[in-house]
């Protein structure tokens, strides 16, 4: 469920591209500093999202710093915050029950071996946030028994989806939480959807559970499968745009109206072009 909450660097300014990346530099080392070196191999975009909002929500102050890379062999700028630290912990919580999850599903020895060496640190992070681990590992149960009853709603799982990520992306219970709510909440059935939308010619031949394999051989399952994505990330965009955030705002729209298209458009040229 990770890879679909990203910007699409293209159609950012130079400026906010190299903020962006700073961001997501911020959050290896804190990968890093929080639980360990290996840590960086979970690295993923959509927690950097999560701290530029509450970063423009709460207008922290930014750290700017360099640090050697071990990728580039170089040093890179970086910017480190109290909200990439809250950032990198749920990325951690994700990463975890995202391997537990492919375990489940295909006993991946590969996930499992992640599974493994996230243990002790999982337990360690878990032990910091109940609200959101509860949270977590209640949706990973009722996933598993909704993929299990081969539920033909696509919303059954999403919604699911959807409850998981408003707890666990909710850092604070404060007074922006009536707008944080559904926006996380639209956000996680999103990317649910979507993830469903790019799997589903695979999952189709694996006889895998997909939420929309009952649109697979209609003429216009494409254009249902839009419609239907369309509508929850108008409902997301009407909630950020409820919040009061001036700062880092344009990366933010750009996240929110044309980054967490790229994994459907992707998914939609390659299909194209098995076709041709």
């Amino acid at each position: 469920m990770f890879g679909y909450l990203t910007a699409y660097k293209d159609k950012l300014s130079e400026e906010d591209k190299e903020l962006y990346q700073a961001y997501y530099c911020g959050l290896c080392r804190n990968l890093q500093k929080r639980h360990s070196k290996k840590s960086a191999l979970i690295l993923a975009y959509d927690p950097v999202f999560l701290a530029l909002l509450y970063n423009g929500l709460y207008e922290e102050p930014e750290e700017r710093r360099s640090r050697y890379c071990l990728h580039k062999a170089e040093k890179v700028p970086l910017i480190r915050t109290e909200t990439l630290n809250y950032a990198a912990d749920v990325n951690l919580l994700l990463a975890y029950q995202n391997y537990m999850d492919k375990v489940h599903d295909s006993g991946s020895k590969k996930a499992l071996r992640a599974v493994r060496f996230l243990k002790r640190e999982y337990r360690e992070t878990a032990e910091q946030y109940p609200r959101q681990t509860r949270a977590l590992e209640e949706y990973m149960r009722l996933l598993h028994e909704c993929e299990a009853r081969e539920s033909d709603n696509p919303d059954e799982a999403a919604n699911l989806t959807g409850k998981m990520c408003e707890e666990v992306f909710l850092m604070k219970e404060d007074e922006f939480e009536k707008y944080l709510r559904p926006l996380f909440f639209y956000l996680g059935k999103y990317v649910y959807l979507t993830d469903a939308f790019c799997d589903l010619e695979d999952d189709m031949k694996t006889e895998a559970y997909n939420p929309y394999r009952t649109l697979y051989h209609r003429e216009n399952a494409e254009q249902m499968i839009l419609m239907h994505l369309e509508s929850v990330m108008g409902e997301a965009a009407a909630s950020f745009e409820k919040l009061p955030i001036f700062r880092h705002r344009e990366i933010l729209r750009n996240i929110l109206y044309a980054g967490v298209w790229l994994g459907y458009q992707k998914a939609v040229k390659e299909r194209k072009e098995k076709e041709n």
